[in-house]
């Protein structure tokens, strides 16, 4: 409690704070809690990509999660006083470790070997839920007009950026897939550039409700988690969302989702190969080598497996997908479609 006294009268007294919630806030069912806090606070809310939905999205303190945007890192590199709730400011909250704040950490984080494991920081090993409550208790209301402004400001030199390089067709399917998907709904998201740009870009709509795999060795989790997010809730539509190179590790799996008839809808976006190593390959050497995958039509084979599929368009998707989520059982929609992502900002030419 001592030190949550110390990490209260830091915030209360700090000119310029924020706050950083990551997957721990979600575990911890915190999100209440961390809403009270922001808003007594007046501290803008950036969310981790483990985090998604921790903070409302549209909350006029809530910066989203555009972790890997420049202007984001210069934001909270600018707060004197940063708190980072379960989170170890790893490889993609610290937008690939370039992040280096300047003002003082307060660090909660339930996994003693996360803490203050990037970063020197008033590190405090606790629950989040707990750790905010105390918080709550004994942190002073602190007044500021213009943090929604500053907030308004970050998040649009993001949007300027990004509309300069050319990406409406990324932009438009991701607002597709979020009219789709029912609220409630649990996504689980592969290995693939659409999943990358839901990192930042995706309204998850609450806790719980957005699941990647965030790491090379998760490619073809997709899938599989989703058929177990439905088995375990039979009565919620799942969606699952992967490209073709990571559907071609689970593709089995359609077998499973037949037998069980759960409720599944499985969005592959199809490029033709390993869309991202595509990208990286032809950005650095000007051409890509062996990205390109010999793959099945994904229609006809959800159908040999009795899995009703259909071939969609960027401006059919939210309609197909709609219609899938809808229907009871599992079902397939395939999204032939080259993403591009958008540029880094940690590179040193970025």
């Amino acid at each position: 409690m001592e030190l949550t006294a110390v990490a209260a009268d830091l915030l209360s007294r700090a000119a310029r704070p924020a706050i950083i919630a990551g997957g721990g806030v979600v575990r911890a069912d915190a999100s209440g809690k961390l809403r009270q806090l922001a808003e007594r606070l007046n501290a803008p809310v950036v969310t981790t990509f483990g985090g998604k939905g921790a903070f409302p999205w549209e909350h006029p303190l809530s910066l989203q999660s555009w972790l890997e945007d420049r202007h984001m890192t210069d934001f909270l590199e600018d707060a004197d006083v940063l708190l980072v709730v379960g989170s170890g400011l790893g490889e993609l909250s610290s937008n690939y470790h370039t992040f280096k704040p300047r003002g003082r950490v307060v660090q909660i984080e339930a996994d003693l070997g996360k803490l203050e494991s990037n970063h020197p920081a008033l590190g405090i090993h606790a629950d989040a839920r707990l750790a905010l409550q105390a918080l709550l208790e004994t942190v002073r209301e602190r007044r500021d007009e213009t943090a929604p402004d500053r907030v308004r400001e970050v998040l649009g030199r993001i949007r300027d950026r990004i509309a300069a390089q050319d990406l409406g067709l990324e932009q438009r399917l991701l607002a597709s897939v979020r009219r789709a998907l029912p609220a409630a709904s649990p996504s689980f998201w592969d290995m693939t550039i659409l999943a990358y740009w839901a990192w930042s870009a995706f309204d998850a709509a609450g806790p719980n409700t957005m699941h990647s795999a965030q790491g090379a060795g998760g490619l073809g989790y997709g899938f599989p988690a989703a058929l177990g997010a439905a088995a375990a809730d039979p009565t919620t539509p799942v969606l699952a969302v992967s490209g073709d190179g990571g559907a071609l590790y689970s593709i089995a799996e359609l077998a499973t989702a037949r037998q069980y008839d759960l409720n599944v809808t499985w969005l592959i976006v199809d490029d033709g190969g390993y869309g991202i190593l595509r990208e990286y390959m032809t950005d650095a050497f000007g051409q890509a080598t062996a990205t390109e995958l010999t793959r099945p039509d994904y229609v006809a084979l959800a159908d040999s497996f009795g899995v009703p599929g259909v071939r969609t368009t960027p401006e059919s998707l939210e309609a197909d997908l709609t219609k899938a989520l809808s229907t009871p059982g599992p079902s397939v929609v395939v999204l032939p479609a080259v993403l591009r992502m958008f540029a880094p900002t940690h590179l040193a030419d970025g």
